[in-house]
């Protein structure tokens, strides 16, 4: 484990769940959404979160989560990302995070790679990975 990452809700900035109380979790999960792929490690994340409630379609799928951030900024529709991938669609105000009380979608990245062992290059990015963003 290098790092642990938290997935949060995005909308465009003039959404409903920005200008009236946020959506509860099974609203979001009965929400069609803007998404990664399936099989890509946040939808999966996502799905898991999300299994215990009725789900509706994906609205939209996409390969990355810069293409999601594009197309919820130009109000497609809410999606649900990482706050990796966010922060700065956030800061800048392309993008809104939305709390939804009694979700919290948390995950922890790995560094993997094919055995034997990891080069000792290798062993350096992981060292760094994991020191620079706070791995518990």
């Amino acid at each position: 484990v290098v790092a642990r990452d938290r997935l949060v809700v995005v909308v465009p900035p003039d959404h409903l769940w920005v200008r009236r109380r946020p959506p509860a979790v099974d609203e979001l999960a009965s929400t069609p959404l803007v998404t990664r792929e399936a099989g890509s490690g946040t939808r999966d994340t996502l799905d898991a979160a999300l299994a215990d409630h009725p789900r509706a379609a994906p609205l939209l799928e996409l390969g990355s989560s810069a293409a999601i951030l594009t197309a919820v900024a130009a109000g497609m529709g809410p999606a649900v990302l990482s706050t990796l991938a966010v922060d700065s669609a956030a800061a800048t105000g392309a993008v809104q995070v939305v709390d939804v009380p009694g979700l919290v979608v948390e995950r922890e990245l790995r560094a993997v790679w094919r055995p034997p062992r990891p080069t000792p290059p290798a062993n350096d990015l992981v060292r760094i990975a994991g020191s620079s963003h706070g791995r518990s």
